[in-house]
């Protein structure tokens, strides 16, 4: 039987550490460990811990130097996995959440 953990990792589609995963759980008073069924897919904790993860990846950085890049999300995926993200957060109660406008700086 899959974890709450694996399940949150699955339902992403997209790579996110282990570890990240765990501490949202922790976070949101989830037993990462648990199995998971239906009643928890349906719970505001796991909904929650859902689109913290979500959250987290619209708001990735970019970083493309000498041909090698890391990160690519598209900005229309970084806006969808944010409407997701913001639809779950207003199911449970919560507030919708924003990203800013990614900045760099260059030189000290």
């Amino acid at each position: 039987m899959k974890t709450v953990i694996q399940a949150l990792i699955s339902k992403v589609h997209w790579p996110l550490p282990y570890e990240f995963v765990e501490t949202t759980c922790i976070e949101r008073n989830l037993d990462g460990e648990q199995p998971f069924d239906y009643e928890v897919s349906q719970s505001s904790k796991y909904k929650g811990a859902l689109a913290d993860c979500l959250y987290s990846l619209a708001q990735a950085i970019n970083f493309s130097e000498a041909g090698k890049s890391v990160g690519n999300l598209t900005d229309e995926q970084r806006r969808l996995m944010l409407r997701q993200a913001n639809a779950l957060y207003k199911e449970i109660g919560e507030e919708e959440k924003e990203t800013g406008t990614p900045m760099v700086f260059w030189g000290g």
